[in-house]
């Protein structure tokens, strides 16, 4: 019985650290609190129950391939959803940017960029 529970907690450690290295490379702020949540959940209940911390990893998981996140810095406006355009842009794009219509995401792809950025 001992031995199963140290089993459980190096498994659900291996999977909570498998998951931050992916939202470093995925970035996105709206699964962030259910990242923190779901280490806090394991360092709190770890040693008696992980099902908090796996039900808060199974939120977080759709959270970070939503194709809708959360810009960070508030920008003084209404909360709207702005498209997130990737790549060299054009003159007009660089002039909706400035306006506000668009967010630009720069040339450097990763895939797992969002479609849609709540601004606020």
């Amino acid at each position: 019985m001992k031995i199963d529970l140290r089993i459980r907690l190096v498994v659900v450690f291996l999977v909570l650290l498998v998951a931050t290295i992916f939202w470093v490379g995925a970035f996105r702020f709206v699964s962030l609190p259910f990242l923190l949540a779901a280490w806090v959940f394991f360092l709190m209940y770890g040693r008696t129950t992980v099902r908090p911390t796996l039900i808060t990893l199974m939120i977080w998981l759709p959270m970070t391939f939503s194709p809708i996140d959360v810009l960070p810095i508030p920008k003084g406006r209404r909360p709207r959803l702005v498209p997130l355009v990737m790549g060299l842009p054009t003159r007009e794009t660089a002039e909706r940017a400035q306006r506000g219509e668009v967010i630009l995401g720069g040339c450097i792809v990763s895939g797992f960029e969002p479609k849609y950025y709540l601004v606020w």
